[in-house]
């Protein structure tokens, strides 16, 4: 690929940024912040202040406090019941002291639905989940969940799950055929700080690179993957370095040393990735960029071992108090990266506009948004080192061939808690097995006509989500909640228009969150 040696160089700048490192000095104690889109999203006016705005992209966040919620232990309310503290107010099991502190909670997620329209089941699901978290002085945080699952889906998403093998951002489960999930998933983040140009991460994990509820670049969509994270800040900059292990489903993997075949007695294949992102502050209000992404996997008899590089673009301004503009851009090959509507572009991109407090009203926060990706953008001929992970596009989790309007609301006041959301994709998919229009990002026979988006069976999706919560525990998100979505997708070549309008009320806790609007 003709990134291979932008790659190369900027390993070698990075080498020169960790010597800088060590010259630096230590600062405050850093704990683990679990990311999703609606809790990051209540805390804009802490991230994006009207100062400077900082560096925001690259999450989750491992500082002192995300908010006034975060999920550092405090101080025990001794006036108040023990009982009554643990339900509303702590961690089960926390520990304060003056060089460590240490929570422990239980996470149930207990969930009862129907879906109706074209068609009808009754959902639910059962999760027991634990989740802990250690600091020691001002240097190291260790972070560990896991999750034991049962559930029925919404339709959508039982298609979704046969289609990439597991549940869409959650992996394995057995019976993905019948459609009764049964799964377990964890997450693992141990961080430290040597000084604030040096912090190393390991981690089974996710990650998103952004200021928007979609990436372009790196989303949280897929399941976890093992990597190592260096990261720091020199002066105006902010560099992470990204070296991981990725699963494979569709390609099994190989014995050492032989590439004559491939077989499934050793399990998914596995493929490796390297990604870079430099963030320079360019003004008080301004931030800027630079995102390298390189994937690859060992050779076998049908293809080379080679190498899949992209580019990218990253981009943050603040024009007003409150308001922030922000955008990305992908390029899966140089050589072909243009915006003409009926060429070969290989190319996504991304805008978006978000505020907080609007109106004046405390925690009343919004985003409007817009996603595009060509076809072909993230395939590769060697569909071995596509830009996927656990058979999920590490980018955005509609492939590409789509555009995409989203705008999302949160609101807080008091206890209760508000998350409304509505979007609109136009997508191509397609027609037969025989055809390529460029949305599916695992297949490799790419077409060498007819660009335009939405070519192929193409699809419209209408999806609209409300959520009400009223929040028992902010520590760990317990909280009793009630939704409703009104999904609309309509195939107007093939098979028309089909109508699911979900219903679910439960009690929920933990900050996950899953993107489901596909």
């Amino acid at each position: 690929m003709d990134t291979l040696n932008f790659g190369k160089s900027l390993a070698k700048w990075f080498v020169c940024i960790f010597v800088i490192a060590l010259l630096n000095e230590a600062r405050a104690q850093i704990s683990y912040q679990p990311y999703s889109y609606q809790r990051y999203h209540y805390f804009q006016k802490e991230r994006y202040a009207d100062t400077t705005l900082g560096h925001t992209a690259v999450k989750p966040l491992v500082q002192r406090t995300l908010g006034d919620f975060d999920l550092s232990p405090g101080l025990p309310d001794s006036t108040k019941n023990w009982f009554l503290r643990k339900i509303f107010d702590e961690h089960l099991v926390q520990v304060v002291k003056e060089d460590h502190s240490f929570y422990l909670d239980f996470l149930p997620d207990f969930i009862v639905g129907t879906q109706s329209g074209t068609h009808q089941k009754s959902l639910w699901t059962n999760t027991r989940g634990a989740q802990a978290g250690l600091t020691v002085g001002d240097k190291f945080s260790l972070y560990v969940n896991f999750f034991e699952n049962q559930a029925r889906f919404p339709t959508h998403i039982d298609s979704a799950a046969k289609r990439i093998g597991g549940i869409p951002g959650q992996g394995f489960s057995k019976n993905v055929e019948t459609s009764r999930f049964d799964w377990m998933n964890a997450t693992v983040n141990m961080t430290y700080e040597v000084n604030p140009a040096l912090r190393m991460t390991l981690a089974y994990d996710k990650m998103h690179i952004g200021d928007g509820y979609r990436s372009v670049l790196m989303s949280e969509s897929p399941y976890n993957f093992a990597h190592a994270h260096v990261s720091g800040k020199v002066k105006k900059f902010q560099y992470n370095s990204v070296w991981g292990t990725m699963l494979d489903r569709h390609n099994p993997r190989t014995y050492a040393g032989d590439t004559a075949a491939f077989t499934t007695r050793l399990g998914e294949g596995i493929k490796f990735a390297a990604f870079q992102y430099v963030d320079y502050l360019a003004a008080d209000n301004f931030t800027v960029g630079l995102f390298h992404s390189l994937i690859w996997a060992q050779s076998d008899a049908s293809h080379d071992g080679g190498a899949n590089g992209g580019l990218g673009l990253n981009v943050k301004y603040r024009p007003f108090p409150k308001w922030i503009v922000y955008g990305q851009l992908y390029a899966d090959q140089l050589s072909k990266f243009n915006f003409n509507k009926d060429k070969d572009r290989r190319t996504a991109y991304q805008l978006g506009l978000k505020t907080h407090d609007l109106f004046q009203v405390d925690r009343l926060n919004i985003t409007l948004e817009f996603n595009q990706a060509a076809p072909y953008t993230y395939q590769h001929p060697n569909n071995r080192i596509n830009y996927s992970n656990n058979g999920e596009s590490i980018a955005h989790p509609n492939g590409a061939n789509f555009r995409e309007v989203l705008g999302i609301l949160t609101y807080r006041w008091k206890q209760f808690d508000f998350y409304g959301q509505s979007m609109f994709s136009r997508y191509g998919v397609d027609p037969s097995a025989s055809t390529n229009v460029g949305h599916d990002i695992l297949r490799s026979d790419m077409s060498d006509a007819a660009f335009r988006i939405g070519r192929g069976d193409l699809r419209n999706l209408f999806y609209n989500e409300i959520r009400a919560a009223y929040i028992l525990n902010p520590r760990y998100n317990l909280r009793a909640e009630i939704g409703l979505i009104n999904r609309i997708e309509d195939a107007p070549n093939s098979i028309g228009r089909t109508t699911a309008n979900i219903f679910t009320i439960g009690l929920r806790s933990s900050f996950r969150a899953f993107q489901t609007e596909y």
